[in-house]
This record gives structure tokens, sequence and C-alpha cells, in this order.
């Protein structure tokens, strides 16, 4: 008869307890400090909360205090000078403007060079360009889409959709197409893009 095969089992010791930092007993006792000695707190001082004053090492001078806030009578006020109204600059005269030399520009330094190419309108379509954009438009709008013409023609897709917009066939074919992503979008999603159609009919409201 074979051996029935036994299950070793690590022999485990007796557990210890070990107290660490973020135990609540040496946590305390480290935030327990007490006051630093420059506070030079005596018998005679406050036990509740006070302010501090540790005046600067300078020499005090009369200009701290602004003389508004001087009595009447006091002798400080004199040792501040007065301060006096500003006299009003004259106009120049036409002679000191003809005689005064022009004024020179400082040459600037060079600007770093653009990170993308300066988009600049062209127009450059003439009458035939718009009667071939629109006949390709008739002729297979699927191939010839905006973006399609817009590569061709070197123009934009505004341009395109104002000088040639898409057929009643064209937008019935992408309405299915999007009814079709619409069939499978779960729960939430269908959710999120009613509130995010009920917010933009709220804008023009003025909600």
């Amino acid at each position: 008869m074979a051996p029935v095969p036994t299950l070793l089992v690590p022999r485990v010791g007796p557990r210890v307890f070990i107290r660490t930092e973020a135990t609540v007993r040496r946590l305390t006792k480290k935030l327990r400090l007490h006051p630093h000695p420059s506070f030079n707190l005596t018998s005679t001082s406050p036990k509740g909360s006070h302010i501090i004053h540790n005046p600067p090492s300078a020499a005090p001078t009369p200009y701290v205090t602004p003389s508004l806030f001087l009595p009447a009578l006091d002798a400080r006020r004199k040792l501040s000078p007065p301060i006096l109204p500003a006299e009003p600059t004259p106009a120049p005269t036409e002679a000191a403007l003809a005689d005064s030399k022009p004024v020179v520009a400082v040459a600037e330094k060079p600007l770093p060079p653009p990170l993308s190419q300066p988009y600049e309108k062209t127009y450059h379509l003439t009458p035939e360009d718009f009667d071939e954009i629109r006949r390709l438009r008739v002729e297979d709008p699927v191939k010839w889409s905006a973006n399609a013409l817009a590569r061709k023609f070197n123009v934009s897709p505004l341009v395109i959709g104002i000088a040639a917009p898409a057929g009643a066939e064209r937008w019935s074919a992408k309405e299915k197409e999007l009814e079709k992503v619409k069939s499978r979008w779960g729960k939430k999603r269908t959710l999120a893009r009613e509130m995010r159609t009920r917010r933009k009919e709220e804008w023009f409201k003025g909600e």
C-alpha cells in the first residue's frame, strides 16, 4: 500500500507586537514640543494667546510714521519734509515740436520662425471652377465629398459647402448611418447625448 501524501505546513512562531512610527503614543510624544527659547517668555508674560513683537535691529527713524498719523503738535512733523503738489507740466509748443528730433526705432531682434505655416485667404477660384465643383458634387457625392473637393481645389470645406451644398439624398444617407451608430449605443451614452442636446437647446433660451 502506497503512503498517503501529507500537506507540509510551515511552523509559525509566536506573534510579536511591534510598535511602529504610526502608533498613537510615539506620534503624540513627538508632537509635544516645548516653546523655542527665542521667544524669551518670562514669568510675567501672558499665559493666553498674544502678539509677540520682535522689533528689527535698525535704529528708529521719524520717517517710519507718516505725517498723516502724527498729532498736530508733534515735534516729528518738523523732521519730515513737507510734500508739495507737483507743478503742472506746460504743453510743448509748435516750435519745440519742430526742433525735436524724430524718434529712431531700436533695432528689434528677429522673431523665431512660426510653428505652423500662416494661413492666408486666397481667391483663386474662377466661375469655371465653381461649375466643376457643382458637377462633381452631383455626379458622385460619396467620392467627391466636401473634404475631397477642398483638397482638390485647395480651399476650405466651408467654401465647398456654400458653393455646392449636399443634396437631400446625401443628407438622408448620413442620417441612416447615424441611426445605425446610435443603435449600438448603451443606456448611459444615450442618456448623456440626450442631456447634451437639451443643454444646447437651453443655451439659446438664455437658461
